[in-house]
């Protein structure tokens, strides 16, 4: 069925909704932004599908690409684009209405079980992550994972036989992107891993499985795949992190007796492993491009290093945490982060800002858990800063990077009252000038000692994220 008809037999979806111009803007928004990290489809069926008509075809179809065009209008309402030249306020008053029709065609039955509804869940999954809307988060990736096993997709041994090359790729990249969004928010919001990465048995997608074909790009950086599986590894070992760090706070009995944990030498061995094997794209990224491919060998570098350091942080806290390795790893994260060209960081948007933030939170814990001496909290105080620093960069049109700023400062100011009660920790608190540790900022404009004094004017709630790095420190 020819797109036009595909669309003009729905009367329920407005003429606003259905317009050709901004599907295709929204469309070409999710292939900059958002499918370097999640690639939900065959970027060739979908981008020559939908310019030749052959795509929308069926209900299912139509459906999944509302879930695309809601996501991609979030990302134009946040600003979480790699292109910051895209200016039309007009896409951001559409987003509510992308988000309602999307949620209105998606069902939440398995009657009519396929890929399209796989992608569907996934999408408004990411889309509850990127508003920090963590019910929808929730809903979604556990819709998700209902209809993987009712399609087996966590085992290649028992999908059909007579699929095509292109449908297992697509299938792959379904389920890890899926685990990953899973491990994100495992390490965000403290729940378990429901797909552990050793009861599966699904293959690493392989990229390139159509001739190029889209223009900008010149076919020498192919290989941006090489780096998503690489940080698809990463998040592999990262489950490993969170889970042993989980054991150590809330240490679990099996009926079959205690159960060993992986060991942080073991971690952090298999991190250096990976880290040594990197290719140069992968570590730092040339600035933006017109060849799409380089660009998105770009995207991984910032995912690849801030899950590294996260896996290594963590690691360190459910081994012998050591507040000084601790401080060290993160610092090395917080240098590594600030040479990526800020496009990438921006169109990666919520997942990477919390992960950053995380880091800020745990490094609090740390000094609310051990009674530093004042030259090593000044040191774990100058980390944090300077990722209150790289928050306040993108607060301007993210809510979650205001939001989890907001509450990075407000425990920074409580335990500032803590190490200040001591005279000479005093002294050596006052004698540093936040303004130093904000790599991307010019001198002066971001004034964290000003916020650290001004906390009546952020919010008084409960932390929701990351409370379960440091459940309960006397």
């Amino acid at each position: 069925m020819p797109v036009t008809a595909s669309i003009g037999v729905r009367a329920t979806a407005t003429s606003t909704l259905e317009n050709r111009r901004m599907i295709t803007l929204l469309l070409d928004v999710y292939l900059d932004s958002v499918h370097p990290n999640f690639p939900l489809f065959c970027e060739r069926e979908l981008w020559v599908g939908w310019r030749d008509g052959s795509f929308p075809q069926h209900d299912s179809d139509f459906m999944s690409l509302m879930c695309l065009c809601a996501l991609s209008a979030q990302h134009v309402g946040d600003g979480a684009l790699f292109d910051d030249s895209i200016e039309a306020p007009e896409r951001k008053l559409l987003r509510e209405a992308y988000i309602t029709e999307a949620t209105r065609l998606v069902p939440v039955d398995f009657e009519r079980s396929d890929l399209n509804l796989v992608r569907s869940y996934a999408l408004l999954a990411l889309l509850g992550a990127q508003t920090g809307n963590n019910a929808m988060l929730h809903k979604y990736l556990g819709l998700c994972h209902g209809v993987c096993a009712q399609l087996t997709l966590h085992d290649e041994s028992r999908w059909p036989a007579a699929i095509t090359a292109c449908e297992q790729e697509v299938r792959r990249r379904l389920w890890w992107s899926i685990y990953r969004l899973e491990v994100h928010t495992a390490c965000v919001l403290g729940n378990m891993v429901r797909s552990s990465e050793t009861r599966c048995g699904v293959g690493y997608p392989v990229g390139v499985h159509h001739p190029a074909f889209i223009p900008g790009r010149n076919g020498l950086y192919e290989d941006w795949f090489d780096g998503w599986n690489t940080t698809t590894d990463l998040y592999r070992v990262l489950e490993h992190a969170i889970s042993d760090l989980q054991a150590k706070h809330r240490p679990g009995q099996s009926i079959l007796g205690r159960m060993g944990g992986s060991e942080s030498a073991v971690i952090m061995t298999r991190l250096s492993q990976i880290q040594e094997c990197l290719r140069p794209q992968f570590v730092t990224p040339a600035s933006r491009s017109d060849d799409s491919g380089r660009n998105r060998c770009g995207f991984q570098a910032p995912n690849i290093i801030c899950t590294i350091h996260l896996a290594r942080l963590l690691s360190c806290m459910a081994g012998d945490d050591d507040p000084l390795l601790a401080c060290r790893v993160a610092g090395d994260l917080i240098t590594s982060i600030k040479e990526i060209p800020l496009e990438y960081i921006r169109a990666t948007g919520s997942p990477l800002i919390q992960q950053v933030a995380g880091v800020g939170h745990i490094l609090v814990g740390v000094a609310r858990k051990h009674q530093l001496p004042p030259d090593d909290y000044v040191q774990i105080r100058q980390v944090i800063c300077s990722i209150i620093g790289i928050l306040e960069l993108l607060a301007g049109q993210s809510n979650i990077a205001t939001s989890t700023r907001d509450r990075l400062v407000g425990l920074l100011s409580e335990v500032e009252g803590l190490y200040a009660s001591t005279p000479k920790m005093a002294t050596a608190v006052d004698t540093q000038s936040a303004d130093d540790y904000i790599p991307w900022l010019p001198h002066g404009e971001v004034n964290v000692a000003g916020q650290l004094g001004e906390q009546a004017a952020f919010p008084k709630g409960p932390l929701t994220d990351f409370t379960w790095l440091y459940p309960t420190y006397p």
